[in-house]
């Protein structure tokens, strides 16, 4: 019977990457920390309360194809984690017959289900890491006290991030692995989040896509089944959230205002904005994780896995697979 070390592992980054290679890792017996400089694990699977209000203000649905999620999937489902939320937008045959999931709480839910599989230290900036023997030792930023030891790292950040956190720690991958890291590119996506003062105009599922060139979506959250008051979430398109990423919102909010409002029929009575620098990547490193074991170090998430939830998902959950592999005796 093979045997398998139990190791140390630290996962940077508790997005859906990240979550789901943390959460393997574990069913497989490892212990695991994901370190997020957020509050919480989830990533752009984004929920936010509002004033009683529940919002998904990142990604909005997952489909699935892959053999190993339809496993997962049927099980969270059974587990009331996620549900169906619709497959097909009347009027939009363009869009395709795929069943749309959503956590049953929002799109956090899936998150924080993996996450009861292993530890995470939150509002955890890693300032900067340190190869030593047999291992990595992650460090906070300055100020900061908590370090922590790991037998084999995993980096879930976006590539921009990759390459910052090599250069403050004085480290470097060969010279082909980081060019593929730079080539890495995200589109950007300014969204708009907030409260109606009545229910709006959409019908179930409570979609609108593409209402004119500069949004790519808006939502209403209570159609939709996870707020108990209308509330709504706009994404504007990459074009414009690239023309005003570094304006004020009093630039680039207004005219974003007014098209949800048009959309909804109804007022917004309160607003918050949020930006998303890394919204959908639009090309790849090439594959769907890196490893290197004389390193005890891999790369995973949405830059190598691809666009779509279930992609960045399985990124993670090959890359648990190449780092038991590499542990079994």
């Amino acid at each position: 019977m093979n045997l398998m070390k139990k190791l140390q592992v630290v996962v940077l980054g508790g997005g859906i990457s990240g979550c789901m290679c943390a959460w393997r890792l574990s069913k497989m017996g490892h212990l695991c920390t994901v370190v997020e400089k957020g509050r919480g694990v989830g990533g752009r699977m984004a929920t936010r309360r509002m004033n009683g209000a529940r919002i998904d203000h990142g990604a909005q649905f997952f489909t699935v194809r892959n053999e190993r999620m339809l496993d997962l999937v049927e099980k969270m489902q059974q587990e009331q984690i996620i549900t169906q939320w619709y497959d097909r937008v009347h009027g939009r045959d363009d869009l395709g017959l795929s069943v749309r999931f959503r956590g049953v709480s929002g799109m956090t839910s899936m998150p924080k289900y993996l996450a009861q599989s292993f530890s995470s230290e939150i509002n955890f900036f890693v300032d900067h890491i340190k190869r030593v023997e047999d291992g990595w030792l992650i460090k906070e930023r300055d100020g900061s006290t908590r370090s922590i030891l790991a037998d084999h790292l995993v980096i879930t950040f976006p590539s921009t991030q990759i390459i910052e956190l090599f250069q403050r720690s004085e480290f470097e991958l060969d010279a082909d692995t980081m060019e593929r890291l730079r080539r890495i590119r995200h589109t950007r996506c300014l969204a708009l989040l907030g409260l109606l003062d009545r229910p709006s105009v959409l019908k179930s599922p409570g979609t609108c896509t593409h209402p004119i060139d500069e949004v790519d979506w808006i939502a209403d959250n209570q159609v939709k089944g996870i707020s108990e008051k209308p509330s709504f979430i706009l994404h504007a398109s990459d074009a414009y959230s690239q023309k005003f990423w570094d304006a004020p919102d009093s630039e680039r909010v207004p005219f974003l205002l007014s098209i949800t409002e048009e959309t909804l029929r109804g007022k917004i009575t309160s607003w918050a904005s949020h930006r998303w620098g890394f919204a959908k990547p639009i090309q790849t490193f090439g594959a769907t994780f890196w490893h290197s074991p004389e390193d005890r170090l891999t790369l995973t998430g949405d830059g190598f896995g691809g666009e779509r939830v279930e992609n960045a998902a399985l990124s993670g959950w090959d890359a648990a697979n190449a780092i038991c592999e590499l542990f079994e005796s």
